[in-house]
This record gives structure tokens, C-alpha cells and sequence, in this order.
């Protein structure tokens, strides 16, 4: 198992560390499957963000949308919510460890890649999610970070992401969300953070509703199967 999430940030913009604040967005994995399979080597999936609902703030007051609070405030207990009801509904709606309906039609490419049945994506995969505040979800509608992004956000989860490889040591980083890809790049070139090009890239979310979708789409199934096969199968 990998241990050393705690000092991942520490003493930057996240003084106590990233994960010591935020310990529920941890990459979610099974440990041994990830660490020691005979089948394929270690692969990273990177989503964007996750979603709280605009209630999180006005009834559960979370700080959710004021970046400052988030990541460096001295209130820790309006970070994520605990709610009367569900004590654990937000912390379940963070958690990499979620069985995102999306995220597992990754799933099917990779068993016809494999051969093995990776329900839910994080069985033979890591998952985590690039931006660790969560994005506004209005009504029944989602929209990407994009539109609340800010630039401790970008420092926070490049911060992140940096430690994450760092400790992890994956053998291909595959991104499911492009503006989270070209985030991370323009970060790592700003601190001068080197890393494998071949090995870190992206594919459209399996979601995507555009002209070609995600079977159909340059960026979408047969990308995945691709570096699937160049980088994960174990040869």
C-alpha cells in the first residue's frame, strides 16, 4: 500500500498537507491489485472534479465555494458537510472510492484489452479526480470546473497530482476530462516539473455526447484501447 499521501503539499499552499485536510479525495485502489498484478502494470485514471449541490453551501454551509476557505481557512468543520440525516452523504459524494455510472464504461475497453472484469473502475485501475474542490452543481444540471476554477485551484491540484506520481510511480496516466489534462501540463511547466510526455495523456470523458461520441471519436475508445495495450498490458 502506498503511504506518504500526508506529506503530499505540506508547508505550501495547504500548510498541515493536501490529504491531512482533505483525507476523503485520496486516489481510490485496490492496494493489492494495483501494487503486485501479474496482468497489467499501474495506471492512473484522472477525472476532473467532483460536484456538490448548491444546498451544500446555503443549508449545510459548506465553504466550499470560496477557494481561500477551502484549502487555508481555519474552519475545518464547513469543509465537507455533515448533514443530520445522511452523516455521510457528502463525504461518500468526494470519495474517489464511488462507483462513478460514467467513469465504469471505462470498463468494458479495458476487459476487452485484459480480459478482466474491473467493476468498479478502481478493481484494476487508480482513480482519482484532478480537482480537489468541488465544482457548483445547479439544479439538475452539472457544469465543468472550468467555470469555477480559480488559481489556488490550479496550484492545489497540480501540488496534488505532482505528489501523487511522485508516490505512486505510474506506468501511464490517462486523463478522462482534456481541460483537466491541459491544466496539469500548463502547471508542470511552470514549476518545471518533469515527467514522461508518452506517458501521461488524455481521452474524452466516456460520457462525451459530441459529434463522434466516445466509441466513435479520435480521443475516445480506440485512444483508450491504445494506450492501454502500449502501457498497461504487461507484454
Amino acid at each position: 500500500m502506498a503511504t506518504g499521501y500526508d506529506n503530499i503539499g505540506k508547508g505550501g499552499i495547504v500548510k498541515e498537507g493536501i490529504f491531512v485536510r482533505f483525507p476523503e479525495l485520496i486516489p481510490a485502489c485496490d492496494d493489492e491489485i494495483f501494487w503486485s498484478s501479474e496482468n497489467h502494470s499501474r495506471l492512473l485514471i484522472v477525472a476532473e472534479s467532483n460536484y456538490f449541490e448548491d444546498e451544500a453551501e446555503s443549508v449545510y454551509k459548506s465553504v466550499f465555494k470560496n477557494p481561500e476557505a477551502w484549502y487555508q481557512g481555519e474552519d475545518r468543520q464547513h469543509l465537507i458537510p455533515i448533514t443530520g440525516k445522511e452523516p455521510e452523504e457528502y463525504k461518500v459524494k468526494v470519495s474517489n472510492f464511488i462507483s462513478y455510472r460514467t467513469i465504469n464504461k471505462l470498463c468494458k475497453p479495458m476487459k476487452e484489452v485484459s480480459g478482466l472484469n474491473c467493476k468498479p473502475i478502481y478493481k484494476e485501475a487508480m482513480f482519482y479526480n484532478y480537482f480537489l474542490r468541488p465544482a457548483t452543481k445547479q439544479g439538475n444540471g452539472k457544469r465543468g470546473f472550468v467555470n469555477d476554477c480559480k488559481q489556488l485551484d490550479r496550484i492545489v491540484a497540480g501540488t496534488a497530482l505532482c505528489g501523487i506520481i511522485d508516490l505512486v510511480n505510474p506506468d501511464i496516466v490517462i486523463f478522462v476530462s482534456k481541460y483537466a489534462y491541459d491544466e496539469f501540463k500548463k502547471y508542470a511547466e511552470s514549476v518545471g516539473y518533469e515527467y514522461n510526455p508518452e506517458k501521461i495523456n488524455f481521452v474524452c470523458h466516456p460520457a462525451s455526447f459530441g459529434p463522434n461520441g466516445w466509441y466513435y471519436s479520435k480521443d475516445g475508445k480506440q485512444k483508450f484501447e491504445r494506450l492501454l495495450r502500449e502501457y498497461w498490458i504487461k507484454k
